[in-house]
């Protein structure tokens, strides 16, 4: 799809929806893994819930690697280079498979001495253990599938991932109650065959990407000389794709740090949290369809050097997905205790649940700010500046403001969530200062350039 003309709200449309329902099945992988695990007991919640950052790491690397290798194959596609944007997808693929391979060994043997870090013993170290180490065993399925949809992505086709991961949630929804449970002749496997179906399920991922990237259009340009690694690409691909994964993977320590604070009020607070983002998440699902689709549309016209369809682009989806949550919004203002009762009877962990959700429901417009400047800074080949100001929303600040909230204000537990919300608003308020500064910037520079 060529995204440097044409209707930018319809382009933006047409993306955003088959993403954001992607999206929404991917979240339900988790919904569905919690939702067994609370069949089997608390703690199984609760292991669940402190293996939530170890996950991230996961996909840390592969949300890392496939935006980044979105956002130059995009911006090649814009300036009509073909044969350079399925090179640099080719040695992408390449840098991925490694990559993911060390990072899954390294999450394996590390797991244990975190999990112990974060309060975790018994039958709550136990149970989170056998569901995250089956998933680092998986990081090379996993993170090598998000490379593959770069392709598909950059060319503005969301559906075929789409289709991947709806099908994918049937095969996970249908393969967990019988190895975690253990139904029929199946062994019940509790937590680890929780893992077990969701690794499946992502085989399956990983081979109908391949399927429909090898048939893309783009890939007719594919040559065997692109298997030759080269220095050049390389780093373009480390620079553009590293801060993405320093990004997404200070998210996850923004998480572990946050964890660190909760699991100090228990396993049941633990279990309320993992709960909680796992709603959260399918709350904003339908408006990050539009970061995936706004990291195409700027990635091809930084390309092109259409600036004005830049901004344009970022002020439609900006608006188009803060609507969309003045709805989610009212959900979790309005019901989210009712909700997280569909993971939990236990009634001190729903009223835990629901005392973070109504904190969720005004920090979901924060996110959307957040969320749209990051694409146009990626977009532009900016990645690094995410970087410094996720650092300072999630891991330089969120220890002092929740001591300040939570021990100083003796708000407790909810000192921590409303803490969140002050460290993500400040953050969003510098992110985009930056990213209209550097848009600007870009902006005269072409212009001078025309001159």
């Amino acid at each position: 799809m060529d995204l440097t003309q044409g209707n930018i709200k319809k382009q933006l449309i047409n993306m955003a929806i088959p993403a954001g329902t992607g999206l929404f099945f991917y979240t339900l992988y988790n919904i569905v893994d919690t939702f067994y695990a609370g069949l089997i007991s608390t703690e199984a919640v609760a292991g669940l819930a402190i293996s939530y950052p170890l996950y991230f790491i996961l996909l840390a690397f592969a949300v890392g690697f496939g935006q980044g290798a979105t956002a130059l194959i995009s911006i090649y596609i814009g300036k009509k280079k073909e044969d350079e944007a399925i090179k640099i997808h080719t040695q992408a693929l390449i840098i991925a498979l490694f990559i993911s391979l060390l990072v899954g060994f390294i999450t394996f043997v590390t797991a244990k001495s975190v999990f112990i870090f974060f309060g975790a013993d018994g039958i709550f170290l136990e149970n989170g253990l056998k569901y995250f180490q089956i998933l680092s065993i998986g990081a090379p399925i996993f993170i090598v599938s998000f490379v593959i949809n770069s392709l598909l992505y950059a060319q503005g086709d969301t559906r075929k991932n789409r289709n991947a991961l709806i099908i994918s949630f049937f095969i996970n929804l249908i393969f967990s109650p019988f190895l975690s449970l253990g139904l029929g002749p199946f062994p019940a496997l509790g937590t680890l065959g929780i893992g077990l179906a969701t690794v499946i399920s992502q085989l399956f991922h990983f081979f109908y990407l391949g399927y429909f990237a090898y048939k893309s259009p783009l890939f007719r340009k594919f040559k065997l000389s692109h298997l030759n690694l080269e220095l050049e690409i390389i780093l373009k691909i480390l620079k553009q794709s590293l801060p993405s994964c320093m990004n997404m993977l200070l998210i996850a320590i923004g998480y572990f740090i946050t964890q660190k604070f909760v699991t100090s009020y228990g396993a049941s607070a633990s279990a309320a949290y993992g709960i909680a983002l796992r709603i959260e998440q399918i709350i904003l699902l339908p408006a990050i369809g539009f970061s995936s689709a706004l990291l195409s549309m700027v990635g091809q016209n930084y390309g092109a050097k259409n600036f004005d369809r830049i901004y344009r682009a970022f002020i439609i989806s900006l608006r188009i997905s803060i609507y969309m949550m003045i709805f989610g919004a009212c959900i979790l203002f309005f019901a989210g205790e009712t909700i997280a009762l569909l993971f939990s009877r236990d009634k001190n962990v729903i009223m835990i649940a629901g005392n973070y959700l109504f904190m969720a429901a005004f920090l979901c417009f924060i996110y959307q700010i957040i969320d749209r400047s990051d694409s146009v800074l990626s977009g532009m080949r900016k990645p690094i500046v995410n970087v410094i100001y996720t650092f300072i929303r999630l891991v330089m600040l969120p220890p002092f403001v929740i001591y300040l909230f939570s021990e100083n204000l003796k708000y407790g537990l909810n000192g921590i969530w409303w803490a969140i919300f002050t460290t993500n608003a400040l953050g969003s308020v510098l992110i985009y200062i930056s990213m209209r500064y550097l848009y600007k910037k870009e902006y005269n520079k072409n212009l001078i350039k025309i001159t």
